[in-house]
Formats: structure tokens, sequence, C-alpha cells
């Protein structure tokens, strides 16, 4: 009896320490919900959404984590909130200014690195850009009616600005267009030393690609069979040959800056058109002619209207 007294003595203690260190973890428990719902929290961290009692998550209790949104520092709003009157900038000096920052790049007064670098390359200060128009680009152009009713016995010529009313170039023009025979997108860039031929950017051992690109242009010169007339500013050797084979003409003329821009845009030169510039001396070799202003087309119009008025 005695030793089962001594048992019973026994679970009596180890069931108080459980029963204290299960109402000490329920406090801690309590606390830590206390501390989370101040916080705006419904639920603990983790804890699993009850589905079948409806859930504790819902679009009134949503809230970011903790530490997800910083306050706002409020600067010059009094000696109490410690960011009042200099706001922390302190007194005088170049960070207390407005815009009192350095300009970029700028290394206290020392050689910037950008100066000890040694410049690697070359600009061609010559070196001129045109808008690349292909000759299946502009032949589809013209059996679309781009260009208005086209006359395929006695053609119009076609200029710079006839392309860019139709679309087929872009609107930004800087140096001009340049005829190519094959397929090229986008701004291409050519110097006055690569206006006689065509770009050739295979190597010897690259056989195969030669055929191809003469299997392309056999099928080029099949498929382009429209006489035009153009005045461009550059053309390649191959879209000039093709031009040429299938009756039409092909004049490389001159435009300066001005001149391309009163081409294109005469609207803007109310009180009249200016005169055409000379070519220089240096670019004569890459050109035919000087270009015409007006327009080729406005001219012919105009000769038009005065022979029949003559007539009459």
């Amino acid at each position: 009896t005695t030793t089962n007294d001594d048992d019973d003595d026994d679970a009596r203690i180890v069931d108080r320490a459980d029963v204290d260190a299960l109402e000490k973890s329920m406090r801690e428990l309590v606390m830590m919900d206390e501390d989370w719902r101040r916080k705006g929290v419904v639920a603990r961290p983790g804890a699993a959404i009850e589905h079948d009692k409806g859930g504790i998550l819902r679009l009134d209790n949503l809230r970011d984590v903790d530490g997800a949104r910083k306050a706002r520092k409020r600067l010059g709003r009094g000696i109490g909130s410690g960011k009042g009157k200099t706001a922390g900038r302190g007194h005088k000096g170049q960070k207390s200014r407005a815009g009192g920052k350095p300009r970029l790049g700028f290394e206290g007064g020392q050689t910037p690195l950008r100066l000890t670098l040694p410049r690697r390359g070359m600009h061609n200060p010559h070196m001129m850009t045109f808008n690349p128009l292909n000759l299946d680009v502009l032949q589809a152009y013209i059996k679309a009616g781009r260009f208005g009713e086209y006359d395929y016995e006695n053609p119009r010529t076609l200029t710079m600005k006839d392309f860019v009313d139709a679309g087929a170039v872009n609107r930004k023009i800087k140096h001009g267009v340049k005829i190519l025979a094959r397929s090229r997108r986008g701004m291409v860039e050519f110097s006055d030393d690569d206006d006689e031929e065509e770009e050739e950017n295979e190597t010897d051992g690259e056989e195969d690609s030669q055929g191809e690109n003469a299997e392309q242009e056999d099928d080029l010169s099949s498929t382009f069979n429209i006489k035009v007339n153009l005045e461009v500013s550059r053309v390649s050797a191959k879209a000039k040959e093709l031009i040429e084979a299938a009756g039409g003409t092909v004049t490389r003329v001159h435009y300066n800056r001005l001149g391309l821009r009163a081409l294109l845009k005469p609207h803007k030169f109310p009180q009249g058109l200016p005169k055409p510039a000379r070519t220089p001396p240096k670019m004569r070799k890459f050109v035919d002619r000087e270009g015409t202003l007006p327009a080729p087309l406005e001219a012919y119009e105009a000769s038009l209207r005065q022979g029949a008025s003559a007539a009459q």
C-alpha cells in the first residue's frame, strides 16, 4: 500500500508539472495572438485556413507582412520630430544646398576615368546614311497602285518624294535613298567608297552561300520586269543593271540637307523653294547631276498646263 501511495504522489507531481507547462504555453499563445491582433493580423503566420468553417482570410483583414511598408520620413515639421529646421542637412556646405550634387562623371577635380582611357576605332565624318529601297518592294508598290495611275509604256519619273508619300521608305531621310537589288530592311549606312558596287560579305570559302545569292539574283532578274524611271541619291550596280534591262532609267541626283527638305516638304517654304545646291567636287563622281526643285512631276504637270492653255 505504501508503495502504491508513493507512486500516486509521483504521478501527481508529474501531472502537476505537465499542467504548469501547458498553462505556460497557453499563456504564451494567447499573448502572441493578442500581439498579432494588435498589429491587425487575425491569424498567426503559417496558420492553416479552416475552409470548412468559412476560413479566416477575408478582404477586410488583408494586411502586408511586417516591414513591407516603411513610414515616409517627414521633413521640416518642427524640432520635436527630429527632422525640423535644417531637415537633417546641417548648416551650410554643398550638401545642404538644393541641387548641390556634382555633375555626372565628376571625380573631385582629378582626371576622370573617361579621359584616362585611350580612344579606339575611328569616325568617318564623310559617311552618308541612305534609306534602302529594294526592287522587289518597288515592284510590289507599283502593282498595288501606291504611286497612283502608272503608265507602264511611258512611265513618269519617280522621285524620293514619291517613295515617302507611298510609304516605301521611312519619312526620316537623312541623306537620301539608295536602290538595292537584294532584300534589306531598316536603316543601312553606306560610305561613298562603297557606292560603286554592292557590299560583299561572303568569303572565298563560303561557296554555297554565294551560289544561293546568285540564284536569288537570277530569280529577281526574271521577276523584275517593270519599266521605271527613277531619280535617287545612289543605286547599286546590280540594281542599275536590272532596271536598264527592263527598259528603265535611273539617275543619281544630288540634294543637300536643305534641298532634300524642300523636295520632301515643299509646303514648308511659303516664300518659295531654294535653288538647288551645287555638287561638292569630292562627290561629283558619285552623282550624275544636281537635283531639280520643284520635283520633276510638278514641273511636268506645269508644262502640260501651259501647253493646254496655249492650245486654247
